[in-house]
């Protein structure tokens, strides 16, 4: 994957406003979210406590609404730094 962002060399924080760079942290925080999600769904799996069990259930759910909306905009992002692109596009074969 092509970095947009470098790392501050003397590892301090930088803030981004262009719609590529914001992009590429939320497909960062996406992918980050996305493995906490197979870590927690593991843990539901191997856990025989029904308790328990309930417990995650609602933190598998909550944790898969906040995916959504990281990904609802990640794509209205990637829509304005594309400009739309490929929107009614159509390819000749």
């Amino acid at each position: 994957m092509c970095r947009v962002i470098t790392p501050d060399p003397v590892g301090g924080q930088s803030h981004v406003d262009d719609p590529l760079s914001i992009a590429e942290l939320l497909r960062e925080t996406l992918s980050g979210e996305l493995d906490a999600m197979t870590e927690l769904a593991a843990r539901w799996h191997m856990i025989d406590d029904d308790d328990v069990r309930h417990a995650l259930g609602h933190l598998i759910d909550a944790r898969r609404k906040e995916i959504s909306e990281i990904w609802g905009l990640l794509q209205k992002i990637e829509d304005r730094a594309f400009g739309g692109a490929g929107q009614g596009h159509k390819h000749q074969h």
